[in-house]
C-alpha cells in the first residue's frame, strides 16, 4: 500500500471547522472531538471519507494522543469506524441501517415528547420558539445551525429531567445529521420546527407526535436514496487520507 503523505487543504471546509471551533474547549481531546464531529455532521468530512490520526493531527495542531481519544469517541457514538493499521472512515450508512435507526428514533422521541410535554415552562417553550425561529428563517445551511438543532431538541425533550434517553436520542440523531445540511441548503420546508412548537404550546401529544415521525421518515427517504446512488468504496482498494 503507498504511504505517500498528503494533507488537507489549507483552505477546505475541515480548516474553517478548526478555526471556529479550536478555541475555548477545555482539553485536547475535547477540542479534536468537536471539530471532527462538527467536520462529519456539517459535510466537511463526507460518508465513506478515510481519515488518519497523522493527518487530522497535523490540520488541527495538537499530537497524535488526543485525535486517538477522539476517534475512539466518535467511533463508539456510530459516526465513524476505526480500522487498525489503516486509519478511521467516516460511516455510509447502509439502507438496512437507515431504517433501523429511524425506528428507533421514532420510538425514543415519541416518549421523551409523552414525558417532556406535560413538564413543559412557559421559559423553556418561549427558548424554543426563539429556536424555531432561527431554524425556519435559515434560507441556506451554516455550521452553527448544527449547534442550535441540537439546542432546539435538548429543550424539546427536556435534557435536565431525561438526560440519559436525551443522549441515547442524540447518537440515532448523529448518525442522521451527516444528511441534514444537504436538505436544510435545498429549502426543505415541508416540516417547520415552528408547527412543532405549537403543538407543544397547545399540549397536542398527537400532533407532536405525529409532526416527529413525519420529520424522521422524511430524513430517512433522504438517506435511503443517498445511500442507494452512491456507489461504495472498496475498503481493500482505497487508500485512507493521507496515508
Amino acid at each position: 500500500m503507498s504511504r505517500s503523505k498528503t494533507t488537507l487543504p489549507p483552505d477546505s471546509e475541515f480548516h474553517r471547522v478548526v478555526a471556529r471551533l479550536a478555541p475555548g474547549a477545555r482539553t485536547m481531546s475535547d477540542t479534536v472531538y468537536n471539530i471532527v464531529r462538527e467536520a462529519i455532521l456539517s459535510g466537511a468530512l463526507a460518508p465513506g471519507e478515510w481519515l488518519r490520526q497523522e493527518t487530522l493531527a497535523e490540520a488541527i495542531g495538537v499530537s497524535r494522543v488526543p485525535v486517538r481519544n477522539a476517534l475512539i469517541r466518535l467511533d463508539s457514538e456510530g459516526l465513524l469506524t476505526l480500522h487498525p493499521r489503516r486509519g478511521a472512515r467516516v460511516r455510509p450508512l447502509s439502507v438496512a441501517r437507515i431504517d433501523e435507526v429511524c425506528r428507533l428514533r421514532i420510538m425514543c422521541e415519541r416518549h421523551a415528547l409523552k414525558l417532556s410535554m406535560p413538564r413543559m415552562t412557559p421559559e423553556r417553550l418561549a427558548e424554543l420558539g426563539d429556536l424555531a425561529d432561527t431554524l425556519d428563517e435559515s434560507v441556506e445551511h451554516r455550521p452553527e445551525l448544527v449547534g442550535i438543532r441540537d439546542r432546539f431538541y435538548r429543550g424539546l425533550y427536556d435534557y435536565e429531567n431525561s438526560p440519559v434517553l436525551v443522549e441515547t436520542i442524540e447518537v440515532y440523531r448523529r448518525q442522521y445529521s451527516q444528511q441534514w445540511p444537504h436538505v436544510h441548503a435545498a429549502g426543505d420546508r415541508r416540516h417547520l420546527y415552528r408547527e412543532l412548537v405549537h403543538s407543544v404550546a397547545e399540549g397536542d401529544i398527537g400532533a407532536a407526535e405525529a409532526w416527529v415521525s413525519a420529520y424522521v421518515t422524511d430524513a430517512r427517504a433522504h438517506q435511503r436514496a443517498m445511500a442507494r446512488a452512491r456507489t461504495e468504496p472498496d475498503e481493500d482498494g482505497r487508500t485512507p487520507r493521507g496515508a
